[in-house]
């Protein structure tokens, strides 16, 4: 065939199809990034004028405290008027209140001034011998230009020590993005979320999901759908478990090597059930000693793992459990990590939704969802018996899920929970011990609001990720949808 021949029937044919997963490259919000802090403990310019007094007890004021302390306490005396601050500040601002916590009840209202309600702002209760300072994160990202902020006493002590503005920094990048999705299942006036899904040894795909009508809700149930297409079709939804008096949520999925399909849940508690003919029918679930989303996963010896949470003795216990038999009855293995039971976690490092994976011979990494400040923390493992403490990720966003591809990356993905909200991915080429941030993926921006995210993912052939989570646009329901691409 001459080159002329060759050209002709190649323009014929017309443009090559697009490789399915493919990835294309555009601008998008870059993740914000934060300024030095701005540190506020001037609360003499308050108004009214005259409430705030120093080292004074007058009724119904505010007095500024030193005491022995390092810097002065802002505290009320009897039924002070309400304070108003103003920052002087223009721009964007991550807001935290600087307080104490002590062997008695510390306690007081915050509120932007164009806002309605105060938040309530707790600390946590220290010892007679013990008090610490504590720091709550009051509001992520809030427009700060011409506003002021609200202190109110509720008859308790304040003792706020600062407020810290954080200026948040915004901007644009291009980024690889994702464009072949596809839904699930979606339905008018319905709440599906928190998905699983599993690749099964006939080549068909299973997801596992919660069915309800808002985002907590008693009449939530699990319910299950196959595609046999590789994800681009799927099955009517079928229940496989429901309690009418709980709310079933958090589903994960996956298939051992004896074929037995292992769904979880957190219902009466973390449970675990079974099926052994491609999800048509399940036994009775049994319980489980920890519970994290996304469920267990299979070791190399055949046993179930499963990183989860357990709160024990006045701490919240992250540990991996193993099951000899399909999670039947389950040994406690080892504590990953530890932190105080959740209280406020936007004042102290919760390590939440945990997932964990062998990452060759020994070897192990866990990463933790942390509302405090919304970063991805990770531990990781010599030996899968001792880990080193959480530190923080490159990566904002959660809860973290973590796929081993057959080239041996490593691709977390997980959902973004602040404009533009979706669900993003990105890649390790050492094991966990470096993400590429500069490279990272974004799988949608394109949601309503920030209620999606708990993305799952398995890798349909080398190379070709499919990733499912739950996802809205803009109302009340919540779909549950898929995304292919090629990391």
């Amino acid at each position: 065939m001459t080159a002329a021949r060759l050209v002709a029937t190649l323009l014929a044919l017309g443009p090559p199809l697009k490789q399915p997963g493919t990835l294309v490259v555009r601008e998008i919000d870059r993740t914000p990034e934060l300024g030095d802090p701005i540190m506020r403990e001037d609360f003499e310019r308050c108004e009214p004028a005259g409430a705030v007094v120093r080292d004074e007890r007058r009724p119904d004021t505010w007095v500024l405290r030193t005491k022995d302390w390092p810097s002065p306490l802002l505290n009320p005396i009897g039924d002070p008027p309400d304070l108003t601050y103003d920052p002087q500040l223009k721009g964007i601002y991550d807001i935290y209140l600087g307080t104490r916590a002590t062997d008695f009840t510390v306690s007081v209202g915050l509120k932007l001034a164009s806002e309605g309600d105060f938040t309530i702002i707790t600390s946590p209760r220290g010892t007679q011998t013990v008090h610490y300072d504590w720091e709550y994160c009051f509001r992520r990202e809030a427009p700060m230009d011409g506003e002021r902020m609200v202190i109110h006493a509720l008859g308790l002590a304040a003792y706020i020590d600062y407020l810290k503005f954080v200026p948040v920094i915004r901007g644009k990048v291009t980024a690889r993005a994702a464009t072949d999705h596809v839904v699930i299942c979606a339905e008018q006036g319905k709440h599906f979320a928190f998905p699983g899904v599993a690749k099964l040894e006939d080549g068909s795909l299973a997801a596992i999901f919660r069915e309800g009508t808002a985002h907590v809700d008693p009449s939530g149930s699990i319910a299950f759908c196959r595609s046999t297409d590789g994800g681009r079709t799927w099955s009517k939804r079928r229940t496989i478990y429901d309690d009418p008096k709980i709310d079933e949520r958090d589903p994960g999925l996956c298939q051992h090597s004896s074929g037995a399909l292992i769904a979880s849940m957190a219902s009466a508690g973390a449970e675990v059930m079974r099926s052994t003919d491609g999800g048509e029918t399940w036994d009775r679930p049994t319980p489980a000693p920890v519970f994290s989303p996304h469920g267990p996963r299979e070791l190399p010896d055949e046993r179930l793992y499963w990183c989860g949470i357990a709160t024990e003795r006045g701490s919240n216990h992250v540990k991996i459990v193993t099951s000899p038999d399909l999670g039947r009855t389950w040994q406690e293995e080892t504590i990953v990590a530890e932190s105080l039971p959740y209280h406020q976690p936007w004042a102290a490092e919760f390590w939440d939704e945990p997932w964990a994976i062998p990452v060759g011979g020994q070897r192990w990494l866990c990463l933790y969802r942390v509302d405090k400040d919304g970063y991805l923390y990770q531990s990781t493992s010599a030996d899968g018996r001792a880990f080193t403490l959480p530190v923080r990720t490159s990566m904002w966003g959660c809860p973290p899920f973590v796929l081993r591809l057959q080239d041996g990356r490593l691709v977390a993905v997980y959902g973004y929970r602040r404009p533009p909200w979706g669900i993003r991915a990105c890649v390790s080429r050492d094991e966990g011990a470096t993400w590429d941030m500069g490279e990272e993926i974004v799988l949608r921006d394109d949601g309503g609001h920030g209620d999606l995210g708990y993305p799952t993912a398995v890798e349909l052939e080398p190379g070709l990720v499919f990733a499912v989570s739950y996802f809205n646009h803009g109302g009340p329901e919540c779909t549950v949808e898929g995304t292919f691409f090629r990391p």
